[in-house]
């Protein structure tokens, strides 16, 4: 499968400002008395920072809240440095630097000349300022309605194709940017990195120890991408069109579809780059491959077309086509077998999604009225051929298989999304439930950790609850 009001400094990554660059403040000289305010009310707030609960010491100046300087820069991890031409902040990841003077409305960040709705307070030796300004200055996110303050900005932009990786973080790409931009989460908001800018790299198949992933770029070349580093490396020479690209459970294969009309089966061998063709029936529009755990049998899609007809004379009049046997169908081919024939799942005209073959060698798909007019259907082919549907409380829209069996989201009467798990024959167990839009789900290896793409927000699931890794643009400005 492809709300409270933020407040936060978009991503960007600036020099730290030179020494020279703090001439438009004033001077120690040029400081008023008003800047040193014995009559101000002291008194404090509580936030969570960073998810801790912290309670930062105020004063009440001029109808404004000003907070203690030297408290928040602790809090968000900033360094602070008391000079002859003001006070100095830096962030911590070295991207932003703020200067500013007390008593003085003009302050800079990154260089850039801003100003205080009110200029900072000196009370009983400690400076106090704006919140807000401050904590965005350093590149800090602030929701005044939650009394919620991030060191770190979440990125904001609608994002797409969600991946896990070995170590628990979350790659997705920025869907809405001009370029390719893959982020890197952890599961703490504000921690991102950028991954990788790789073009080709948008989307890729995940190994299932989820260190690596595979692509094919837009020559057809296998390109490999380590999920820790962001490192690509291209796989083999051949430059014929691949799609599905699957991997085998040991990593030390990719599966793929093959050919322009997609109409071959292949292998390539991670470690030597060797191709080796598993069907050649020249039947063509194959789609959705999927491998079995123990690597002895494949399940695919072949999309079928109408079929042309016409007289002897080959007239354009008599042409006709039939499409009384197109639509989707399944097969399954035994890759222990040389010269294996694929053996037809499915013969009904429903649209077939999310083929998954499962640890006891049952095979799983959506199952989807061609012309809308009925709901899908999560079907199970058992390995004796006979099939059942799977009772759910939603109708299915996607489903994936993992080590324990399936992971399925459906959209309830209601217009609720909820997402499930299914271990073998158990009923199914919600894992999750909202009332917005999800288009993608994302899955660990182990079934454990859940993530997913909501209205193009990055949200990870940890025990039913969502925490939200980035926010939408209108939420950013």
């Amino acid at each position: 499968m492809k709300n409270s009001k933020w407040i936060g400094a978009a991503l960007a990554s600036a020099l730290l400002v030179t020494g020279g660059a703090v001439s438009v403040l004033a001077t120690s000289s040029q400081v008023s008395a008003a800047a040193v305010n014995t009559a101000a009310v002291e008194g404090s707030m509580s936030w969570s920072i960073n998810g801790t609960p912290v309670t930062l010491s105020t004063i009440n100046s001029g109808g404004y809240k000003l907070y203690s300087l030297s408290q928040v820069a602790a809090e968000l991890g900033a360094g602070l440095v008391h000079g002859s031409s003001g006070i100095q902040l830096n962030d911590s990841k070295g991207l932003h630097s703020v200067q500013l003077q007390p008593g003085v409305k003009s302050y800079q960040v990154d260089g850039e000349a801003l100003e205080f709705t009110v200029a900072p307070v000196v009370r009983n030796g400690k400076t106090y300022v704006e919140l807000t300004k401050l904590v965005t200055a350093l590149g800090g996110e602030l929701a005044a309605d939650a009394h919620t303050i991030l060191s770190f900005a979440r990125p904001a932009g609608s994002f797409d194709t969600l991946h896990w990786s070995a170590d628990g973080s979350l790659i997705a790409n920025r869907s809405d940017a001009e370029s390719t931009l893959l982020y890197k989460f952890t599961q703490t908001p504000g921690n991102y990195d950028l991954f990788s800018s790789s073009e080709g790299a948008v989307d890729f198949a995940v190994s299932a120890d989820q260190q690596w992933g595979a692509f094919s770029d837009e020559t057809g070349q296998l390109k490999l991408i380590n999920l820790s580093t962001g490192l690509i490396s291209p796989l083999g020479k051949d430059t014929s069109v691949k799609t599905d690209i699957v991997w085998s459970s040991d990593g030390k294969t990719l599966y793929f579809v093959q050919g322009d009309k997609q109409e071959k089966l292949a292998q390539i061998s991670v470690e030597t780059g060797e191709i080796k063709a598993l069907l050649e029936d020249k039947v063509e529009n194959k789609s959705e491959l999927r491998i079995s755990a123990d690597g002895k049998s494949a399940v695919y899609i072949v999309n079928i077309t109408g079929t042309a007809k016409n007289d002897a004379d080959s007239t354009e009049d008599s042409l006709t086509v039939d499409f009384s046997k197109a639509g989707e169908q399944l097969y399954k081919l035994d890759l222990t077998t040389k010269g294996a024939k694929p053996a037809a799942l499915t013969t009904t005209p429903d649209n077939k999604l999310y083929p998954e073959i499962l640890a006891n060698g049952s095979v799983s798909y959506l199952s989807a009225d061609a012309d809308g007019n009925a709901a899908n259907t999560l079907k199970l082919i058992t390995a004796d051929g006979k099939s059942t549907d799977v009772a759910l409380g939603a109708e299915a829209n996607w489903s994936i298989g993992v080590s324990t069996g399936l992971v399925v989201s459906g959209t309830t009467a209601d217009g609720n999304t909820v997402i499930y798990s299914i271990a073998g024959s158990a009923a199914p167990v919600e894992l999750y439930r909202t009332a917005e839009d999800v288009s993608e789900v994302a899955v660990s290896a182990d079934g454990s950790k859940l993530a997913i793409i909501s209205d193009g927000k990055v949200l990870v699931i940890q025990n039913g609850k969502a925490l939200q890794l980035s926010v939408s643009p209108e939420a950013a400005n």
